[in-house]
């Protein structure tokens, strides 16, 4: 009668560790993939609708609306008459948002959770 044939545990310990580093390179590519869809994802994270919560009164009924590289800033004409509304684009760095508008000097300020915080002004999103 034939005997089953063996193999040495130490057979199967050199086989695991030789798709060990494969599969630590897959499981690495595979969280880049999803750290990099999360970063994606909240790249918009600043994108919605603002209302100034600290700052000049003149701004008090304004919002500042942020949607995929674009910003709008609107509210009533101090002075009377129709609303009014500014455009432009806007850019995150880390924490830091850069509100920019043609002609303008940009405007910079930091993103503290759903506050966008400027030097004169606070705007909380809504």
């Amino acid at each position: 009668m034939a005997r089953p044939r063996h193999r040495p545990a130490h057979a199967a310990q050199s086989r695991d560790r030789a798709r060990s580093p494969l599969t630590a390179t897959l499981a690495l590519i595979a969280l880049t993939a999803l750290l990099a869809a999360a970063l994606t994802s909240c790249g918009g994270g600043v994108d919605g609708t603002y209302e100034m919560t600290e700052g000049e009164d003149v701004m008090k009924d304004f919002t500042l609306t942020l949607d995929g590289g674009d910003f709008t800033l609107s509210g009533p004409n101090p002075l009377g008459g129709e609303d009014i509304e500014f455009t432009g684009t806007y850019t995150l760095d880390g924490d830091r948002v850069s509100l920019d508008m043609e002609g303008q000097e940009p405007e910079v300020g930091t993103v503290n959770g759903d506050r966008l915080e400027f030097e004169s002004i606070v705007w909380t999103k809504q």
